[in-house]
């Protein structure tokens, strides 16, 4: 079974988990892009840092410093809960399966044995 074949059932439909899954790896995606830019303003204000002079420019580079690496690590976390929730809605999905398929098993009867050469039918 290909991994494509738990997201789309035949005719090429996503289903309900599928679409759901695609939803939080989109969200994931762009929370990720987020957090890089935050990441890189927080690094530029503390190199920054030494070179200025100016008290309230440190005051400032600072504090912008410290809120851009919160709001960096705020899109990961939001990532993180997003990957976390893709993953529990394929295990949930991957259970339903088989689940479901175990019923299958149990529901069909055992074909019968073919007849060898020889057996009397009566």
């Amino acid at each position: 079974m290909s991994s494509g074949s738990l997201l789309t059932s035949p005719g090429a439909h996503t289903t309900r988990a599928g679409g759901t899954v695609l939803k939080h790896l989109g969200t994931a995606a762009t929370m990720s892009s987020h957090a890089a830019p935050h990441f890189t303003e927080s690094a530029e204000c503390a190199l920054a840092l030494p070179r200025s002079a100016n008290p309230t420019d440190r005051h400032y580079l600072a504090n912008r410093m410290v809120i851009d690496h919160a709001s960096a690590r705020a899109f990961l976390r939001r990532t993180s809960e997003s990957l976390r929730d893709a993953v529990k809605e394929l295990d949930d999905h991957l259970g339903f399966q088989r689940f479901f398929a175990t019923l299958t098993r149990q529901e069909v009867p055992p074909a019968p044995r073919p007849p060898r050469p020889g057996d009397r039918h009566r």
